[in-house]
């Protein structure tokens, strides 16, 4: 089959050694002072130079933190969820939680495209436990960064930092590649877009990928969809692919969304009621741990657009607001 050019070089290759003149890794960034020197901040894939050094916990470590997790969710009243994105050694974590009859939720999984196993991984085709309680048909793809540290892929300049227009996380041939190695294998491709750059890329790429591999079928979605063109929001029903979205990340952008992207393409962001008005059906959740888990804080800023402290006391762009429905009924079926 096709190999990934990527994982060919060896990993060890792309984070051997680091100083100051060490350069931005693809899809990254060192923040630097004045005079050149790293400050410390480090943006997207830049954080794989630190992260690659830390020894990493033991599978039992491992089981230990997804049962806590698991326990914390349930408290919650949550009794299923997608975890967006693990790798070869969590599967195999999962599995032996499974055998131990020590799974407290159902668990959808994506395998994470950045595992060097990924293919691997793919080869082996779906994966159900006896019970149902783990489950893998999907993937999980990230193609940028986040609105907050400016790595949001932008088609224009950042509002309030002329020169940036943030961070794709892969060139057009690995995202493609990524992608189609997916469908080819019949999973489901879940691919994080925030920007309006990363988000027409990837959309590009599911219009042209569907048609090949006829896997319309699979409901591909993109990851937050949160800042789109006004042109690419009715391309969501057009394709069949689906905007898994999460309320809270507009009630808690609020104070720096606008400024990072002016008074005119704010209107495409956050925008639930253009999508569900474009024929679009929204999957909303909460994107923890980046934001709690509670439910009730994804309904609250879903139907109000309002913050924790009910802050603006009109919604932040209240026309934008979802019902109870979205976040219930139609993000489960």
């Amino acid at each position: 089959g096709i190999r990934d050019p990527l994982w060919s070089r060896g990993l060890g290759d792309v984070y051997k050694r680091q100083d100051r003149d060490t350069a931005d890794p693809i899809g990254g960034q060192i923040i630097r002072d004045e005079n050149g020197s790293p400050t410390g901040v480090l943006i997207d894939t830049a954080m794989g130079l630190i992260s690659s050094k830390i020894p990493r916990p033991t599978l039992e470590d491992e089981k230990s933190a997804l049962t806590e997790a698991m326990k914390t969710l349930a408290k919650f009243g949550i009794t299923s969820v997608h975890d967006a994105g693990i790798n070869s050694r969590t599967v195999r974590a999962y599995k032996e939680l499974v055998t131990e009859s020590k799974l407290h939720i159902r668990i959808n999984a994506m395998l994470s495209a950045s595992d060097p196993l990924y293919q691997d991984r793919l080869a082996e085709g779906f994966y159900s436990s006896d019970d149902e309680t783990f489950v893998i048909h999907s993937v999980k793809i990230v193609s940028d960064g986040a609105l907050g540290s400016r790595g949001a892929a932008l088609i224009e300049d950042y509002s309030d930092e002329p020169g940036n227009k943030g961070l794709l996380r892969y060139n057009d041939e690995r995202l493609e590649f990524l992608m189609r190695v997916a469908m080819n294998a019949q999973f489901q491709v879940n691919t994080h877009a925030i920007g309006d750059h990363a988000n027409l890329k990837v959309l590009d790429n599911y219009e042209r990928l569907i048609a090949e591999t006829s896997s319309r079928h699979r409901r591909h979605r993109i990851e937050h969809a949160q800042i789109l063109r006004y042109e690419d929001i009715k391309r969501f029903s057009e394709l069949g692919v689906l905007p898994s979205m999460q309320a809270t990340h507009a009630t808690s952008d609020k104070n720096m969304a606008q400024n990072r992207l002016g008074e005119i393409r704010i209107r495409g962001a956050y925008a639930w009621r253009k999508l569900i008005e474009s024929g679009a059906r929204i999957a909303n959740g909460s994107d923890f741990p980046v934001e709690s888990p509670n439910p009730f804080w994804g309904l609250h800023a879903a139907v109000t657009r309002q913050d924790r402290s009910g802050e603006p006391t009109e919604g932040w762009f209240p026309e934008e607001r979802m019902t109870c429905l979205l976040y219930t009924s139609d993000a489960a079926d």
